[in-house]
């Protein structure tokens, strides 16, 4: 049976990416929040169609669990625009890391789970969202196969919580 690894993150679709880090850090004492407004992807695609999306993600760390804000910026349809358009934003998938996502993925593709959006980032990030759950419900799992770099930011947005006096909310990575 096809499983995944510790859940590492909770990811929100939302319609204002700015928005939501005030409200995560105002009111909810989390951040600061590693903000990328324009995530470069090598290729992506979307219910196997090619996609243009382009996002805006804001990374947060709690007491070791990772919050993914995403507002989709620019581009046509894809996963966020649909899940914007039926339930107007909010948690939308958790994410666990994995050793092989090509493995992973045929282990849930012959348990009848395909790949609802996937591909690679521009350094080199193989990530999928699964296609687990069709009423939309928040209940998509994303598998990422990290490389040495990707673990080495996750540490970093780690240790800047840890160490977070609550003032800035934003790290802008451009």
């Amino acid at each position: 049976m096809a499983g995944f690894g510790k859940i590492m993150q909770l990811g929100y679709v939302v319609v204002d990416v700015d928005a939501a880090i005030d409200h995560w850090a105002g009111v909810l004492g989390v951040g600061p929040f590693f903000v990328s407004r324009r995530v470069p992807y090598a290729e992506v695609s979307y219910r196997g169609q090619p996609c243009d999306a382009e996002i805006a993600v804001a990374l947060a760390s709690h007491r070791g669990m990772q919050i993914e804000i995403i507002q989709q910026v620019a581009g046509g349809r894809s996963m966020f625009t649909d899940f914007i358009d039926r339930a107007g934003g909010g948690l939308h998938h958790v994410c666990a890391l994995t050793d092989d996502l090509e493995a992973d993925l045929a282990s849930w593709k012959m348990r009848g789970v395909d790949v609802l959006m996937g591909g690679t980032t521009t350094a080199g990030i193989p990530f999928a969202y699964l296609d687990t759950d069709p009423d939309d419900c928040g209940r998509v799992l994303e598998l990422v196969q990290p490389t040495p770099g990707l673990a080495r930011f996750f540490a970093k947005i780690d240790a800047a919580a840890e160490a977070w006096d609550g003032r800035e909310a934003r790290v802008d990575l451009g």
